[in-house]
């Protein structure tokens, strides 16, 4: 039995995501932000933090979403990952780059002009984004160039490191961060978004990102 526990964030987004490119059969249950229920003794049993997502797999705990990807990826065959060590580097260093760099920065979008404003209620700090604005204007073309005659991150198969980019990158549909001068980026995500994977992610996403 898979369960995968999660609410309105990218990073419940791409363990999703990766469920649905895979074929698995999960349970997908809401942890409410507003009362608190991910410090809730039961829930922190699951996640020692108390944050999401996190997931059970025949009894056992898994957190942290990019570990959460690779292994739904690994015990559905390495579908979605590699047994070519060399690859499978490939894969990890993109999901890195994205995690560490990249979306590093779209997360700043995201809590400026989403997270504040629903949950406290403030105005964006203008510095922070222009900050954000900054390294993306850098780090863009480097993950554009990636797809000049790929389909997809890693090649022309889609991976975990496509699902967690397009969790990620799904912000610029709520928030000011723009990724329109990057046309094979562009091409990419609608290509992304086109995938029966998407339509059954938004499923448990009613709204996306909107917390209105």
């Amino acid at each position: 039995m898979l369960k995968i526990y999660g609410n309105k964030t990218f990073n419940a987004v791409k363990v999703v995501m990766t469920a649905e490119e895979l074929g698995l059969d999960y349970e997908y249950q809401v942890i409410d932000f507003a009362s608190g229920e991910m410090k809730s003794p039961e829930f922190m049993k699951i996640h020692p933090l108390g944050k999401i997502p996190a997931m059970e797999h025949d009894g056992n705990a898994i957190f942290e979403s990019n570990n959460m990807c690779r292994y739904l990826a690994n015990i559905s065959g390495k579908k979605l990952y590699s047994d070519d060590p060399l690859q499978a580097a490939k894969i990890d260093e993109t999901v890195d780059l994205i995690a560490h760099h990249i979306g590093k920065w779209i997360t700043t979008y995201f809590f400026e002009e989403i997270v504040k404003k629903a949950f406290y209620e403030k105005e964006p700090n203008a510095d922070a984004l222009a900050e954000a604005a900054g390294f993306l204007a850098q780090q863009l073309p480097y993950l554009d160039g990636m797809l000049d005659g790929n389909d997809f991150l890693c090649g022309n198969e889609v991976t975990i490191a496509d699902c967690v980019a397009f969790a990620m990158i799904m912000a610029h549909e709520y928030t000011s961060f723009d990724i329109s001068d990057h046309s094979n980026l562009t091409r990419w995500y609608d290509q992304m978004k086109a995938r029966p994977s998407y339509a059954a992610m938004l499923k448990h996403f009613p709204g996306g990102y909107n917390f209105g």
